[in-house]
């Protein structure tokens, strides 16, 4: 029997799942938390990319200048419910404060960084729960509709290159022997050559979990409401009433991380991104890869069940009813592409755990030792689930750690 502490991870998605697994590889005893099916969530609705290339944050400069045609031009990725942002104007004057250049690069180097250890994460996990059916390594294609959204993405693509990302510039030609389904004349693209996504983000989630539970792994399915400490152990209370004895708890319930008490999350300021996708089925046939139109705000994927376009930023908190308005864009540009059926087979909304700096937090909350965050991965969750699960179990197992996490404690937001 293992004379190690037993760990609970509150949260069931890609990265409470990538926390239970290298817990368990690391000799940890696990409970994993969560009233959903694993990976249902968040998890289950993304653009489905191992972005490693992703260290450009949201946050960017240009935004003071885009700003008034964002907010009001029908063809923008971003809607911001007013009533809400004003309910919550401390947050979105921290987000904006992280929009001035010196911030942004400084973020674009601490993601850069860490996004080169994605693959030391991931490809443990994908070989231990035996998912490499579920990835695919045919790159990733950026694509500009004109020589002016090109241009304007300049400083981030060099700030990419800057970070170690290796990419091909590629013309119009070049794009259309690529992908020659797309109907659309884009001038200029990058591709990604080494950039992989997965087929299907809900079956890896179940790959993951039926390997914990293999492992002698125990699933609770409920919510956690808080936890109680005690001198050196800890308690968690659920919402039927059941508690739990255990040692150490990681916090990983993505935007609702901070709804549990008692961790000291519900002191950070984690909001959350309404992010939105609707899917084609049958019509993954239609590209090789994915296919990013950046200043459309969205990634259009082959899945194993269709094609995803999956993106757009909404400011709207947590309200499940989905905005018509960031659908109806998402199939018009959608058909702007491709030529598809007049509506698509499925629609989903999924909540972003979002702070204000666009990085996540990964290590011991400041409430107790005994309690571990790794939350707020914005649009990288699924790209940084491995890396944070292997920091985690180090903290956890007293080992030197495969990279620096400072400028991920939740001690920035003091």
């Amino acid at each position: 029997m293992s004379n190690k502490h037993t760990v609970a991870v509150v949260g069931a998605g890609i990265v409470g799942t990538s926390c239970a697994l290298w817990l368990q590889k690391k000799g940890f005893p696990v409970i994993l938390i969560d009233p959903e099916k694993p990976g249902s969530g968040t998890s289950s609705g993304n653009a489905c990319t191992i972005a490693d290339y992703g260290c450009i944050p949201v946050n960017s400069p240009r935004i003071f200048k885009r700003l008034p045609s964002l907010l009001l031009s029908k063809n923008s990725p971003l809607t911001i419910d007013l009533r809400y942002a004003f309910k919550n104007l401390s947050w979105q004057l921290k987000f904006l404060s992280n929009c001035r250049p010196a911030r942004v690069a400084r973020i674009t180097r601490i993601l850069g960084k860490l996004l080169q250890k994605t693959y030391q994460g991931l490809d443990p996990l994908i070989e231990f729960s035996n998912s490499q059916h579920l990835l695919s390594q045919q790159g990733c294609l950026q694509v500009y509709k004109t020589e002016q959204e090109f241009e304007n993405a300049r400083a981030s693509n060099q700030a990419r290159r800057d970070q170690g990302v290796d990419f091909t510039e590629l013309n119009a030609d070049q794009i259309r022997e690529l992908e020659p389904a797309l109907k659309l004349p884009f001038v200029k693209g990058l591709l990604f050559n080494k950039a992989s996504h997965v087929v299907n983000p809900q079956s890896l989630t179940t790959s993951y979990f039926e390997c914990f539970l293999s492992n002698g792994g125990r699933y609770v399915k409920q919510r956690a409401l808080r936890v109680d400490h005690k001198e050196d152990s800890l308690t968690v209370i659920l919402q039927d009433g059941e508690t739990l004895d255990i040692d150490r708890v990681v916090i990983a319930a993505g935007a609702f991380s901070a709804q549990i008490m008692g961790t000291g999350a519900h002191r950070l300021p984690l909001d959350t991104e309404r992010g939105y996708h609707v899917q084609y089925a049958g019509r993954q046939s239609l590209l090789n890869r994915p296919v990013s139109w950046i200043e459309a705000g969205f990634y259009a994927t082959p899945t194993d069940q269709g094609l995803r376009f999956a993106g757009t930023v909404e400011i709207a908190g947590y309200g499940e009813t989905m905005n018509p308005r960031n659908l109806d864009f998402l199939i018009r540009k959608s058909k702007e592409m491709f030529d598809l059926p007049e509506q698509p087979d499925q629609e989903w909304l999924g909540f972003r755990p979002t702070l204000p700096d666009a990085l996540p937090v990964i290590g011991y909350s400041p409430y107790s030792e005994y309690v571990l965050f790794a939350f707020g991965h914005h649009h990288l969750g699924l790209t940084l689930a491995g890396i944070t699960g292997k920091l985690i179990a180090e903290l956890l197992n007293g080992e030197q750690l495969s990279h620096k996490i400072g400028a991920f404690s939740s001690q920035r937001f003091r």
